[in-house]
């Protein structure tokens, strides 16, 4: 869902393409459908109140993200455009909202000086009756109001119960003297700091009509945005009052947070001594091929919403995937979900010993599948586009579903991808389909094809962590540290019977190897004799 909002389009006199004075309503698409042709599948789309499938009883749009400009309203003779519909009438209306400053000419002067713009002065269609409605860009309307919260660059709109539509933004706390913790740099309003503290304590709700602000505090043993609260009792709703819950119920966890979070816990998910400072037991964030490629260099996830259901049921978050550091199987996987308004962070870890396919695996493993392969060259890959793709992997209970879109784009015609194939893939099997349901069905049919999915380390990468390990062990054998002695052998002991375990199964695929060659010198000896 995104506001139909228009930037710098402020003015009302001299121009009338200066008289759309606001944004008008919401275009909502589907998160799950495409059309037939593969493009977006929209909800709503059209500005005509009739067309609308959810009722928006005010969608003018007056604070918003692009809206930088001074709008006059209700000046002489004259009223403000909403639509222009496909037959050229008209639709306009009159501002009614609480914003707006009501000015005599010296005020009007004064303003006009200072913002560069005489015409608020001079112009015979401004009147004091006339409302003028300056700092509606919501980031920086809620910055003057408290500068010292730091402000998402992503606010997004919520459609409330009475059909207005809001601006949920939210605010950080931070510092950089919290004691004994890890410092990591965020980037925000232009500048790179150090902290080693953030929380997402308050949310901001913006109404775009008259750019009411009601900011709510989230998390309650914050100190400094109490300390903030105790300061501006004004600005904040009372501690009794909750986001109301037709608000509450959208509001989504925030990326800025998620990947401040996320990042930390590559190390600091394990937080016993002994493995951060031997840096025993380090994750990445996986990789995956954007393009068709061979590479294995791969780019990083980024975090993705998705629906999901865990262990504590059906929700909307956030997901970020792990894998071992310098390997591509899955090990752990981190979900922000928001209950009520409230944040909710936890990290789901798979068993140490576990060989979850990763995205790198799985692309290799689509590569070398014909079928798949044949499909995809043949109907996509032509003269003149381009094919991308994105992988997510879905949390279903005590499984993974992953999904990889494959768009097309036509370089000569447009910019915009269409989706062309959806291939989906659980435990060994893969499938693909011309939208996600069909690849769905194809997933758990005969159609679905079997995919191999091997051993993740290495004979190397084994080897060099046995060398790690029994120089762990003889560290802690001349400190005379009984209980690290004990854990450094019983490491040592696990990464021996792993290089035991890949051993035995490339002996056993070479075996399998020469019985197959064998037995093709064999036939062909047998074609020498018959011929």
């Amino acid at each position: 869902m995104a506001p139909r909002d228009i930037a710098n389009l402020g003015r009302t006199y001299n121009d009338r393409t200066y008289e759309y004075t606001h944004g008008m309503g919401e275009i909502i698409v589907s998160a799950t459908e495409s059309t037939q042709t593969g493009n977006v599948q929209y909800i709503q789309k059209e500005i005509n109140r009739k067309d609308e499938k959810i009722k928006l009883e005010q969608p003018r749009i007056y604070f918003g993200l692009g809206t930088n400009g001074i709008v006059v309203t209700n000046v002489k003779n004259r009223l403000e455009y909403d639509y222009v519909d496909e037959n050229g009438e008209d639709y306009t209306s009159t501002y009614e909202g609480k914003a707006g400053l009501q000015l005599g000419f010296l005020d009007r002067l004064t303003l006009g000086i200072i913002k560069g713009d005489l015409n608020l002065a001079f112009s015979n269609e401004v009147t004091k009756e006339s409302k003028i409605l300056i700092n509606r860009d919501i980031i920086a309307r809620a910055k003057k109001a408290l500068p010292y919260l730091i402000y998402d660059k992503e606010p997004y709109t919520v459609i409330t119960k009475e059909g207005k539509i809001v601006w949920v933004l939210d605010a950080y706390t931070v510092s950089s003297n919290y004691p004994y913790s890890q410092y990591t740099a965020i980037e925000h309003d232009g500048i790179k700091e150090n902290i080693n503290y953030i929380r997402n304590s308050v949310k901001v709700i913006i109404d775009s009509y008259d750019g009411t602000m009601s900011y709510y505090i989230t998390d309650r043993t914050d100190p400094i945005a109490m300390a903030y609260r105790n300061i501006y009792e004004t600005l904040f709703v009372d501690l009794d009052e909750e986001i109301p819950e037709d608000i509450a119920s959208h509001i989504v966890y925030p990326k800025m947070l998620y990947n401040v979070q996320a990042e930390i816990l590559k190390v600091y998910h394990n937080v016993k001594p002994d493995v951060l400072y031997r840096a025993d037991d380090l994750w990445d964030i996986a990789k995956y091929n954007s393009v068709k490629s061979t590479k294995s260099s791969g780019t990083y996830m980024i975090p993705y919403y998705t629906m999901l259901k865990t262990t504590e049921g059906e929700q909307f978050g956030l997901v970020q995937i792990y894998t071992p550091d310098e390997k591509q199987n899955l090990i752990s996987y981190l979900v922000g979900s928001t209950h009520k308004g409230n944040n909710q962070l936890k990290l789901y870890k798979l068993s140490a010993d576990s060989n979850v396919v990763g995205p790198m695996q799985l692309d290799k493993q689509i590569e070398e599948d014909e079928g798949i392969a044949t499909e995809l060259e043949t109907l996509l890959n032509m003269t003149g586009t381009k094919l991308t793709k994105q992988m997510i992997i879905v949390p279903i209970d005590h499984t993974l579903l992953y999904v990889e879109p494959i768009y097309q784009t036509m370089l000569n015609e447009s910019d915009i991808p269409i989706l062309k194939k959806v291939i989906v893939a659980s435990g060994n099997k893969v499938a693909i389909g011309d939208n996600l349901t069909k690849a769905l069905e194809k997933l758990l049919s005969t159609y679905a094809v079997d995919i191999e999915v091997e051993n993740t380390d290495d004979i190397e990468g084994l080897i060099q962590a046995i060398i790690k390990a029994n120089k762990n062990l003889t560290e802690s054998n001349a400190n005379n540290d009984w209980e690290m002695m004990g854990k450094d052998v019983k490491r040592l002991q696990d990464l021996i019977t792993s290089l035991e375990t890949i051993k035995k199964e490339e002996e056993k695929k070479k075996e399998e190897g020469n019985k197959e060659s064998s037995h093709e010198g064999d036939l062909e000896n047998k074609n020498s004799i018959n011929d």
